[in-house]
């Protein structure tokens, strides 16, 4: 028959071993976790191993911190010379303070899809659409640096961002067609300006020319 002491051993000997299951934790090289004690924040687990406290402490959030990709978004913008076009826009960011994404923002990729948007808008109306088009690092520059103060409050970094796309519609193409249409027209009739004015310069300069001989030959 099992005695009442060699119970207690076995029920003490399990829980010492849960106590130093529960109180290691490994995390991996790719997340980190957030430990609350008692409900509130209390530490960073960073990758490795990490011993806390069992029954007091808990791992309230595992937190990816590879470098993550918005869904790219199509953002309707009108340029500075009032046409509307769409840009398709990726956004790539990494949570650099765990403790920020989890307790500061409830949803980092909403916030941040509604950030970008309203940042390419504003910075979309200083540009026109010809400036636009050429213009694209300069502008995921200006948007990386405009979004930087928010991703900070939120414990991410801006990796990158890119314009991946300007979408235009086909009355704006026709337009852009018929300009670069009359730009052609107007060069080539400069051009051959140029040339009339040139043939009629040297036939003189060549007459000039004949007048003198003859005149020497007199």
């Amino acid at each position: 028959m099992i005695s009442f002491g060699l119970v207690i051993s076995i029920l003490v000997v399990f829980l010492v071993l849960l106590t130093i299951y529960l109180g290691i934790k490994i995390v991996p090289q790719s997340k980190v976790f957030v430990i609350e004690r008692f409900g509130r924040y209390h530490r960073t687990l960073n990758a490795g191993l990490s011993i806390i406290i069992p029954y007091l402490d808990s791992v309230a959030h595992r937190i990816d911190i590879l470098e993550r990709q918005l869904e790219s978004q199509k953002i309707s913008v009108i340029t500075r010379d009032n046409v509307e076009v769409e840009l398709e826009t990726s956004v790539f960011y990494r949570v650099i303070d765990a403790s920020r994404s989890v307790y500061r923002i409830s949803n980092i990729d909403q916030a941040l899809t509604t950030e970008t948007a309203a940042v390419v808008r504003s910075a979309a109306g200083k540009l026109e659409l010809d400036e636009l088009q050429s213009s694209r690092d300069k502008m995921n520059a200006e948007i990386a640096s405009t979004l930087s103060p928010s991703a900070d409050e939120w414990g991410i970094n801006i990796t990158r961002t890119s314009i991946t796309d300007v979408i235009i519609d086909e009355a704006t193409k026709e337009a852009q067609r018929q300009q670069l249409n009359a730009e052609r027209t107007r060069r080539a009739t400069v051009a051959e300006a140029e040339g009339q004015k040139q043939a009629v310069q040297l036939k003189a300069d060549a007459e000039l020319y004949q007048a003198q001989k003859e005149a020497e030959a007199v």
